[in-house]
């Protein structure tokens, strides 16, 4: 990982205020370790609802990692279709808004 874009801690909205836009190359490796971190909570049927730049912090060494599980739901089973209207209101999906129920 490029050192400048290393916090010592914050979250990834703190970054991208401090640094604007992200190269390519830095935005992957968050975007990846927030995709495994989602697929290792959707393994254990637990379905993470607020997913947001200030929602993921970052650790020492400048890793992601997803924090604030108030609005999770356990027990979600693969194809379970929940219609609960929860999250932040600038990153809320299309299925929540339009009320068509979300996976």
């Amino acid at each position: 990982m490029i050192s400048v874009f290393i916090l010592k801690s914050g979250d990834l909205d703190h970054l991208l205020f401090r640094k604007g836009r992200l190269p390519e190359s830095i935005a992957k490796i968050y975007i990846c370790e927030i995709v495994l971190a989602l697929e290792a909570l959707h393994s254990k049927n637990i379905m993470f609802r607020d997913l947001k730049p200030s929602n993921v912090v970052l650790d020492k060494d400048g890793h992601a990692c997803i924090t604030d599980f108030g609005l999770a739901k356990q027990g979600i089973q693969r194809g379970d279709i929940t219609k609960s209207f929860c999250g932040s209101l600038a990153y809320l999906p299309p299925e929540m808004l339009n009320k068509t129920g979300h996976t």
